[in-house]
């Protein structure tokens, strides 16, 4: 229920529907790995591990949705 809930209000408030909405593409995805793996103090919260592929998925996943 909770991981629908902020779809719930993006859809409901017309907002971005995903990373591509703000003007990212594909072509950007390996500048937002590297960006995302310097934050450390993020990434140690995760409840497992994160690499590079890690990354690359889920920022792919996240362009649109």
């Amino acid at each position: 229920m909770l991981p629908r809930t902020p779809i719930d209000i993006v859809r409901d408030t017309r907002g971005p529907r995903g990373v591509a909405a703000f003007g990212y593409g594909e072509e950007d995805v390996p500048g937002l790995v590297e960006g995302t793996l310097k934050q450390q103090r993020l990434l140690s919260r995760c409840p497992r591990p994160v690499g590079p592929e890690d990354l690359t998925a889920i920022i792919q996943e996240s362009m649109s949705y």
